[in-house]
């Protein structure tokens, strides 16, 4: 087993596969069915409800200088109804997130946004499917995620229409004027209906305290038409923010405050509470400043219409903002309760019941139930009020606790699997016979030991395919836990066939270079200094032969470790820095002695000018693009015989490299390539081989170095923001093979070094193959335990991209080194007399 390379490539990228199949796996409690809200003689206190989002409008400004850039709104809330901010939980992935959050009472998770990203959004409930009635002046895509909602006919645009592209404040005035033709046509029919919701969209960027003046003169003439419309005194109102942007930037913090101003038919006046309180005047008079969750205000909008939340609701009911009676409230909040303990018990009966689990079982969500409807029984309304409401939060960290439940046991099993995995790699790396005796002794002692492995893998494996099945588990999450069962059960085979594996000891060096390479994710100097040693301990003979190429080889290898504790250069702009780089990559052969055939230069030269052109002047970018990915196509399709087939690629690579980079990094990468070069032929002319063993510890150390040395993973999402200035330009279409070219031409041309000067490590492809995925699986392991599906999109995104892009390495290796030895390697060279080459 594991003979061919397809297995050894199947094998490690099925533990990437269980990895994403981890982190992608959705967690909600799966369907639900709403709660009955029990028919009192009371009627809901509000008939309809309208909510007003103004994109981008902080609480700072809404507040600033006592509330006087909005002087129609304070008039108001001075005499009635609810001011205050509202913090949003999680970090906001998407720019729909904060809208689901706020009607449908539950916060998208990255892993949620990430699978609407590989398909379909499905649609979420929200309250908009509890409501009987339900219009909304909103865009497209916010229609597409809460499909219950009515567009009314007068609204004849698309995403605020057809050529309302100008000022933010036009696209408000637009929508007022839709709303308002609305109401004056045939709104009068709902004028005695119920559970009717209208949302309205006001978008725009952070309004200034001047141009609030106009945002809540706006609000205030909506609200003027509504009253006129339905003048029962029935309606409430909601003017809040969209909760803040997407974040992407690690120093993101969680203080994005949106104000909200909540009046109207249902909506309490509180004029003093302990806590938080706001300058509502000129005079310094203070009102109460009210904090809540934006599921809160989704418990709270329900209640106010006397529907039942949202299915996925995690919202709870703040208590004393409704104006109604107490056993109103009190009802509404042991309907919110119910919703959440609905949720709590869902998530229970998906986990196992026979293992630890949170503390809250069965038998309390029962007994709540029970002396809930004890105290509606007896009319103990203050009392259900209070334990409900005090009972909420308990819910809630039920929740959460089975929220990640799964997901830690099934990174643990991937981990053993990974284990079982290094050491099925280590008994492929084979060394030379044994004695016979010292074999005849290691195979009595393995076969016993053996037996009995094998024997407690199977039981181990009947045992837990038993525990699952008995306890329902998922079927995804079932064939995440058999995982280290396959693995393991092949690496047992393995043994069975008495592999002569390498001794510990010569796997010192091999496990000190991937814990150096593993360093270099955490900081970058940990590696500058490996490769500074690495590099110096393989031509330490050239110390003892000094020379005019040792010193410049020298030169080079202090000079690449001390640009690592420069600034990245990745991801950051910098023309000047640029232009050199190009003169470098055109003067980089002739400086190094190299005599290229007139094609060679008439394909480089007209390509780098192009990009001089296009940084000092750029009157034509799309030439350019077009330009670089033809010459991108001319290097990869392009295949010629030639005495110089290294050289020429190399220097083909170099110019093509230079195409990706916005400043120095081409410096520095045909730097770092240079040294190599050096310090091979000084090996050469030593006539010093390279075994399989040195080969991949030179294409591991110089790989990572070349990323590590001029940025990091995060630096790439610097790198993605100015991509339009490299001279591949942006498209939403290639904008990720620029980033992976970005990523693997260096490693192409530290191979392409290798392969031009030691043409016999072709025959080693296996060994090599088999060290890198034992290096790079060992690193893998440690770098998934740091994965994360919270924190900024540039944190998820960076560790994610660091584990997969460590896992697959070796099969980008392959990929590439086959590529090159077509370039470089050919056969019909090898066969050549070495004078001639």
């Amino acid at each position: 087993m594991l003979d061919s390379t397809r297995s050894l490539v199947l094998f490690q990228l099925m533990l990437l596969f269980a990895v994403v199949l981890i982190y992608l796996r959705s967690t909600t409690p799966g369907s639900l069915e709403p709660q009955e809200v029990e028919h009192l003689k009371e009627p809901p206190p509000a008939d309809r409800l309208v909510v007003l989002v103004r994109d981008g409008l902080s609480a700072q400004t809404f507040l600033a200088n006592r509330c006087t850039n909005v002087p129609l709104l304070r008039e108001h809330f001075l005499h009635q109804g609810l001011v205050g901010i509202s913090r949003p939980e999680t970090i906001t992935y998407h720019s729909i997130s904060p809208y689901i959050s706020l009607f449908s009472g539950f916060n998208e998770d990255a892993a949620s946004v990430a699978r609407g990203w590989l398909g379909k959004p499905a649609s979420i409930d929200s309250i908009f499917d509890r409501c009987k009635r339900s219009f909304a002046w909103t865009t497209t895509e916010l229609i597409s995620r809460f499909p219950k909602i009515e567009r009314p006919r007068e609204l004849s645009f698309e995403t605020y229409g057809e050529g309302i592209t100008k000022s933010c404040s036009e696209m408000e005035d637009f929508v007022c004027r839709s709303v308002q033709r609305f109401l004056g046509g045939g709104s009068r029919l709902l004028l005695n209906s119920t559970g009717v919701i209208f949302f309205i969209h006001m978008t725009g960027v952070e309004p200034s305290c001047e141009s609030l003046q106009r945002i809540q003169e706006n609000v205030w003439r909506l609200y003027k038409s509504f009253e006129n419309t339905f003048p029962d005194q029935k309606t409430a109102y909601l003017f809040t923010s969209n909760l803040g942007d997407p974040q992407t930037k690690s120093e993101y913090t969680l203080a994005v405050e949106s104000p909200f101003f909540l009046w109207g038919s249902g909506v309490n006046h509180i004029k003093s509470m302990p806590g938080r309180s706001f300058a509502a005047n000129e005079t310094g008079f203070r009102l109460p400043l009210h904090v809540l969750n934006p599921p809160h205000l989704t418990a709270l909008m329900s209640a106010l219409l006397g529907v039942p939340p949202p299915v996925y609701s995690r919202g709870m009911l703040p208590k004393g903002m409704l104006n109604a009676s107490l056993r109103y409230e009190a009802n509404a909040m042991l309907t919110n309760a119910k919703q959440l303990l609905a949720q709590a018990r869902r998530l229970r009966e998906l986990h196992p019941k026979r293992m630890p689990a949170f503390w809250l079982n069965f038998q309390m969500m029962d007994n709540f139930l029970k002396e809930s409807l004890a105290l509606q029984k007896q009319r103990r309304f203050r009392a259900l009020l209070d334990y409900s409401c005090n009972y909420m939060p308990v819910l809630i960290k039920g929740m959460d606790y089975f929220k990640d439940y799964y997901r830690h046991v099934s990174v643990m099993a991937v981990s053993f699997a990974g284990i079982a995995w290094i050491y099925c790699l280590r008994c492929h790396l084979t060394v030379g016979k044994k004695s016979r005796n010292q074999m005849e002794i290691q195979e009595v002692i393995s076969s016993k030991r053996l037996v009995y492995a094998r024997g407690f893998h199977r039981l181990l494996t009947v045992v837990l395919v038993i525990i699952m099945m008995l306890e329902r588990i998922p079927l995804v999450v079932q064939a995440i836990l058999l995982v280290p069962s396959l693995y393991w059960r092949t690496t047992l085979k393995i043994l069975g066939e008495k592999p002569k594996m390498v001794c510990r000891k010569s796997l010192i060096s091999t496990t000190l270079l991937a814990l150096i390479c593993l360093g270099g994710f955490f900081r970058r100097y940990i590696l500058a200094v490996g490769y500074l040693g690495f590099a110096s301990y393989k031509n330490r003979e050239a110390f003892k032969r000094r020379g005019l190429q040792f010193y410049l080889w020298l030169l080079l290898l202090l000079g690449l470790t001390v640009v690592s504790a420069l600034p990245e250069s990745l991801g950051c702009s910098q023309p000047g820095a640029l232009m050199f780089s190009i003169f470098l990559t055109l003067l980089g052969p002739l400086a190094c002695g190299v005599y290229l055939n007139p094609l060679t230069w008439l394909s480089n030269i007209p390509v780098l000018l192009a990009a001089l052109e296009y940084i000092l002047i750029g009157w034509h970018p799309w030439v350019m693009y077009l330009v670089s990915w033809i010459y991108l196509g001319f290097c990869a399709l392009w295949q010629r015989r030639n005495l110089q087939a290294s050289e020429v690629f190399f220097f083909n690579l170099s110019t093509l490299y230079t195409l990706t980079c916005t400043s120095y990094e081409s410096v520095v990468i045909q730097m770092l390539a240079m040294e190599l070069q050096l310090a091979l032929r000084m090996k050469l002319k030593r006539n010093e081989s390279i075994g399989p063993k040195t080969a991949a510890h030179y294409i591991l150390v110089y790989s990572w170095y070349s990323l590590f040395v001029i940025g990091s993973f995060p630096a790439f999402d610097d790198f993605l923001d100015i991509l339009h200035e490299t001279c591949f330009g942006y498209s939403p279409l290639t904008y990720g093979l620029v980033m992976v070219l970005k990523l693997i031409l260096p490693w192409l041309l530290v191979l392409s070094i290798l392969a031009g000067n030691y043409k016999n490590l072709a025959s080693n492809e296996r060994e090599i193959f088999v060290r890198l995925l034992l290096m790079n699986s060992a690193m893998s392991l440690v770098l998934l335990h740091g994965i994360t599906n919270v924190g900024p999109w540039r944190e998820i995104l960076s560790r994610f991209a660091e584990f997969a892009v460590v896992q697959v390495f070796p099969l980008v290796w392959l990929l590439l080194w086959r590529f090159t030895q077509l370039k470089v390697g050919s056969k019909w060279m090898s066969q050549l007399p070495n004078e001639l080459l």
